[in-house]
């Protein structure tokens, strides 16, 4: 939901501009389905002169790229970047060959002012607080808008619908009370700037009306405000019926027994709230004080109100030690005081004190996001994969886990199928034609046995999650043909999700461990940000890319234990079915079962929406 856009586009029609601008948000089933070099194409068709991008550390690699196209192909073209990945302090971002302008910390009154400037000059003549013009020194800081009324709500405004997704994502509060230096709240706002009773009330009729199932609080501690209580009495009195659930984060402590009772009553169900660590060394580094005995009456009234408690910890505080991190994992463990826990290696986020002082706290973290911190004075790189894998175990579950695969079958899997739903009546502008059902190609197969092999579709007509099947008789003679067709596809798109689909025609076990070592070097010679976030999680090599061995049905049965072990440890192996049929193979428990054919048909699509960051 490109809540960002909405506001921009809403404060440049409130201060009149839409009368010189035409502002087009791109409709968010293309913006999430698309290739590479598809978005490229797909933002040129639109004929922009401006064009500008919320950056986010999931986002930022891959808008750089997707920038540095449009440049190449119009080099009249000019960018404007915004989001939490601008930041003065995060200068390979600030300083790209390919960004005219970015608005550091709130954009909204920026986008406007750089508007208005842009109807006089082609540049800004005068400094604009909060923009950053390419080859200028930086601004002086943008004041936050003293109230979110001004920005709310695109949903009222008609710029986004609730209906599309089922789902409200609603802001009352910019600004937190709490100073936590892993976060960029403490650093962005001096104050709490609230939105009116009546706004709030005006966004939820909207959301009643629209059919939302959800409304999400953006809120970076919802019960921060002095005046909780009444607040979710309001939200309650919005929802009588129930129609949709709330879900918010929370410090646990101030919650009673009567908060919580009231929360069930507006309908919450779910709430997260950041734990992140019980040693008072880390706490005191990271300014973020717990009160156990509070978090403990907390969380109870919660769960006893009928409401699901998710709680973070998280490794790789400074002051923590391995031994203080197992602590805290089994004080919550033996506590029972959660209904799901999510564990988080720490990020050394730009704009927040811990950049900062990272050098001075000796922290050493990743250059490029995710920005995990890879060793502190007590913690190295070996104690975090140990931590996370211990935690695992702990807690019986596996963080973040890669979705199943998807294998097609002949009917889903034509090479230029769009998913039933991907475009909607609303997401296209007035005039504008329904996309060709087979404009984007989803897959490239190849039977690496037949000299006369099909072509990928061009670069500009590929989905961002694409499968390439290869098909062969011999994998180890044919590995170098297959290297060359994962090169292809990621020189030509490479902030692709790929999945590449390996079915051997006979025995299974002329597939060996050195050609799947060869195939998965060439996924991940270069690296984007989902490789970054899984590089230092437990288990094998993961990412934006992954190898999926099919095992024919005639062999199931005849392959050894110490084969599919082996061959584990670089791929996902999983039955191959006949059309249409994904039912599950009684195999070694390393098989895994596949996504049923037309259930889905991207691989990893929600890995990144499905993490948050750690509450605080």
């Amino acid at each position: 939901m490109p809540l960002a856009a909405g506001y921009l586009k809403l404060h440049a029609r409130n201060a009149g501009l839409e009368d010189q601008f035409e502002i087009d948000i791109l409709p968010t089933p293309l913006a999430n389905s698309l290739g590479d070099q598809a978005l490229v194409a797909e933002i040129l068709d639109r004929d922009p002169w401006l064009v500008g991008f919320t950056c986010y550390l999931w986002n930022i690699d891959r808008t750089l790229w997707i920038a540095a196209r449009l440049k190449e192909r119009r080099p009249d073209v000019r960018i404007i970047l915004g989001g939490p990945e601008v930041t003065a302090d995060n200068a390979w971002v600030l300083d790209h060959p390919a960004v005219d302008f970015a608005a550091i910390g709130e954009g909204e009154q920026t986008f406007v002012d750089l508007l208005a400037a842009l109807i006089r000059h082609d540049v800004p003549a005068d400094t604009i607080a909060g923009l950053h013009v390419a080859g200028r020194p930086l601004p002086p800081p943008r004041k936050p808008l003293p109230n979110l009324d001004l920005v709310s709500s695109p949903y009222l405004a008609g710029i986004l619908d609730a209906a599309d997704e089922q789902l409200l994502l609603l802001e009352t509060i910019r600004g937190c009370i709490f100073k936590c230096k892993f976060c960029y709240y403490p650093k962005a706002y001096d104050d709490l700037y609230f939105l009116s009773r009546e706004k709030i009330v005006a966004n939820l009729r909207h959301a009643a009306e629209r059919g939302a199932r959800e409304v999400v609080l953006l809120d970076p501690t919802l019960n921060q405000r002095r005046d909780f209580a009444g607040f979710v009495r309001l939200l309650a009195e919005c929802n009588r019926d129930r129609q949709f659930t709330y879900f918010g984060e929370l410090r646990a402590e101030g919650i009673t027994p009567e908060i919580a009772r009231l929360l069930r009553d507006a309908n919450f169900t779910e709430v997260e709230i950041g734990l992140q660590s019980i040693d008072p060394v880390a706490q005191e580094l990271m300014d973020r004080k717990n009160n156990l005995r509070s978090f403990e009456r907390g969380v109870r009234a919660l769960r006893d109100a009928g409401i699901e408690v998710e709680v973070d910890l998280i490794i790789g505080l400074p002051g923590d030690t391995a031994e203080s991190v197992r602590r805290g994992m089994h004080y919550l463990q033996g506590s029972g005081l959660y209904d799901e826990v999510q564990v988080f290696n720490l990020a050394i986020l730009p704009g927040t004190a811990f950049r900062h002082e990272a050098a001075t706290l000796g922290l050493k973290f990743q250059p490029r996001p995710p920005y995990y911190v890879l060793g502190t004075p007590t913690l190295d790189l070996f104690d975090f994969y140990q931590l996370m894998a211990e935690a695992e175990d702990l807690f019986d579950t596996e963080f973040d886990p890669l979705p199943p695969p998807v294998v097609p079958n002949a009917e889903s899997a034509r090479e230029g199928d769009l998913r039933e739903g991907d475009l909607r009546e609303g997401d296209l502008r007035e005039g504008e034609a329904p996309a060709e059902p087979d404009r984007i190609a989803r897959m490239w197969r190849v039977d690496l046995d037949d000299a006369a092999r099909q072509k990928p579709r061009p670069p500009g007509e590929r989905s961002q999650a694409f499968t390439l099947w290869l098909r062969s008789s011999d994998f180890d003679h044919d590995a170098s043909e297959a290297v060359d067709c994962v090169t292809r596809l990621l020189a030509d798109n490479p902030h692709t999700t790929l999945q590449v689909l390996l079915e051997p025609t006979g025995d299974p076990e002329r597939i060996t461990i050195e050609s799947l070592d060869t195939m998965r070097r060439a996924c991940f010679r270069t690296t984007s940000y989902l490789d970054r976030f899984y590089a230092i999680l437990p288990n094998r090599t993961q990412g934006a890319k992954r190898l999926v061995v099919l095992i024919p049905n005639a062999w199931q049965d005849r392959i050894s234990a110490e084969w599919l072990d082996a061959v584990s440890e670089f791929a996902t192996v999983v039955p191959a079915t006949s059309a249409g049929d994904a039912a599950p193979i009684a195999l070694q428990s390393r098989i895994v079962e596949p996504v049923p054919t037309g259930s889905a048909t991207h691989i990893a699509e929600n890995v990144v929406g499905s993490r948050r960051e750690p509450s605080v």
